[in-house]
């Protein structure tokens, strides 16, 4: 066994503790284990399948994929995912779950059905119009009494003046 070295502190030094792990066969499997669980996880939860199923069938093709994962985690990763599709071919849809998005209920506010179309179809091009109009006028209204006032003013001050 080795023995680390201390400083006089009691600490240990830098250069063992950023020493880089010894890469054993074991971890490499591990390391390729982990990044093909990872990737089925991912593939399995977008899946519409039970919680339990996808646990089932993820511990089943990382069993199956233990026995030969391959050179390097891609390939690993690539075998892990033919066998996921393998055994997701030979089961059985669950009836009782559908691929939908989340079902929201609230309190819809009743409203009276317009029985004539061609008087929504007339308001609904007549309001943009008038709404239109009266900016324009409230608007332009407002300037020409502001003009108005101004000339009046100057009209007063011109006629005071000697």
């Amino acid at each position: 066994m080795k023995k680390e070295t201390a400083d006089p502190s009691g600490q240990i030094g830098l250069q063992d503790m950023f020493r880089p792990p010894v890469e054993t066969p074991a971890m490499l499997l591990e390391a390729r284990m982990e990044a093909a669980g990872r990737r089925m996880a991912v593939y399995l939860r977008h899946l519409p399948l039970p919680e339990r199923t996808r646990h089932e069938l993820a511990l089943a093709a990382l069993t199956e994929l233990a026995k030969d994962p391959g050179d390097n985690p891609a390939q690993a990763e690539a075998r892990g995912m033919r066998i996921l599709r393998g055994l997701l071919a030979e089961q059985t849809p669950a009836l009782h779950v559908v691929p939908s998005p989340g079902v929201r209920r609230r309190h819809m506010k009743p409203e009276e059905m317009d029985r004539r179309p061609w008087v929504r179809v007339y308001l609904s091009f007549m309001r943009p119009l008038w709404i239109m109009t009266a900016g324009f006028f409230n608007t332009a209204l407002i300037d020409f009494l502001l003009y108005a006032l101004l000339l009046a003013g100057l009209r007063i001050m011109d006629l005071q003046l000697p």
